[in-house]
This record gives C-alpha cells, structure tokens and sequence, in this order.
C-alpha cells in the first residue's frame, strides 16, 4: 500500500474569465516547493473552472428563477427557497448547482458547461507544459440524500479512471465479488476538500501517490440513468 499525499496549491490568483487555469496553476506551482511528480492528480474546484469560463451571470440582469429554469433538465423536490434539481448535466443537486458563495454580490455562478471536456483541456494543456502525465477532477459540493452535511464530488475528470472495480475479485472469505465497483474520483474529490476548504484561498489540491488506471472515461460514467434509478 503507498502512501497518499494530498497538497494544496496555494497562490492562485483571483480567476477571471478567460484565465488558462493550466498555465496559473503551472506557473505557481514551479514557484513553490511543491514539484510537480507523474501521475499527480490535480483536483480543481468547480468554481474557478466556471469563473474562467465566463459562467458568472450578474442578477441585475438576470433572474435567479430563470437561471435555475435554464440550468435545470427537472425540478425533483421544492421545499420553501430550496429546490433540488437535475441539471442539465445529470447531477441531481440544490438549486441546479448555482452558487451565490465566494463571488461577488449580486451575482451567481453557474456550473461549467462540461465539465469532463474542461477537465480535459486542464490536463491537456498542463502535461504539455511539464511533460508529465496527470489526471484532473473538476470538484464541487453537494449535500447527500439521508444524510447532514455536504461532500466534494466529482463532476468532471480526464486521465483517471472513475471506478475501481471488485466484480469477479474474492473477499478474504474467498466470496467472489458480483457488484462492488468503487467511485474512486469521487473518493478523490472529498479527500482533497480537507486541504481545500471553503474559507481559504485553495481552489487546487493534488493528490499524490495514489495509484490508478489511466482511462479515457470520464466523470459522466458515475451518472445513472433514470431507468437504473430507485429513487427519481
């Protein structure tokens, strides 16, 4: 078993749209102590990916209910303010993955428009600059059904394969395995959170020394379809 490490990046700046989020977050981390390993897996908030990419709407000019419209594919449960909806995505989450935190006031954030291809053009653009293999995961926050308390997730990633499959494996009781297949982006995710946090400037994590199979799946694999679920 290796030892996993989870670094925060810290100096990012305040991201701006348009802002290559491979390049700042290259260029900071040459300037650290930190060094940059193969296979590191760097996962970035869904925040400064949708505030590079223009998704900040100001809600003078738009209306919080019309953005929840546009950005939703189903309203599942209203219960006063709070509405959990299907974004467009497939995420079933409050308010449609808008967020009115950490961004300026009057205005509101909106989830990047795919996420697995702007995990994608991370990873892309930064295994150029270094000439290093990596793995990205696009991060965000969503509270749990049955239970208190919200956990980081993965909503997109590129380079990482999003499962860690037992089917067909033995237990140490020599039981095979028929169904276990283990979200490890998602467990990825929420392990990062614990360095990120939500009142501190670190919006990037990497994660080294675990140990995965590099895939050309994505993020979208973790999303049922309504047929296979029980509770929609």
């Amino acid at each position: 078993m290796n030892e996993v490490r989870i670094i925060p990046v810290q100096g990012i700046p305040e991201i701006k749209d348009d802002d290559n989020l491979a390049e700042i977050t290259y260029d900071v981390i040459k300037q650290s102590e930190i060094g940059i390993e193969k296979n590191d897996i760097f996962v970035v908030t869904q925040k400064i990916v949708s505030k590079s990419e223009g998704m900040e709407r100001d809600l003078s000019n738009f209306n919080f209910e019309e953005l929840l419209q546009s950005e939703s594919k189903k309203i599942i449960r209203k219960r006063g303010d709070l509405v959990i909806a299907k974004t467009n995505h497939g995420f079933i989450c409050a308010n449609a993955g808008i967020d009115k935190s950490n961004v300026r006031k009057n205005t509101a954030l909106l989830l990047p428009k795919d996420p697995n291809k702007s995990a994608d053009k991370f990873r892309k653009r930064f295994e150029s600059l270094s000439n290093l293999p990596i793995a990205v995961i696009i991060s965000d926050t969503f509270g749990r059904a049955w239970r208190k308390g919200q956990v980081n997730f993965a909503i997109g990633s590129s380079g990482i394969n999003p499962f860690e499959s037992y089917i067909g494996k033995l237990d140490s009781f020599d039981n095979e395995l028929n169904a276990t297949e283990i979200a490890v982006i998602d467990e990825l995710a929420s392990s990062a959170e614990l360095v990120m946090k939500k009142t501190i400037d670190v919006p990037i994590a990497i994660i080294r020394g675990f140990v995965y199979e590099n895939s050309n799946l994505n993020a979208k694999e973790l999303i049922r379809d309504d047929n296979e679920d029980f509770f929609l």
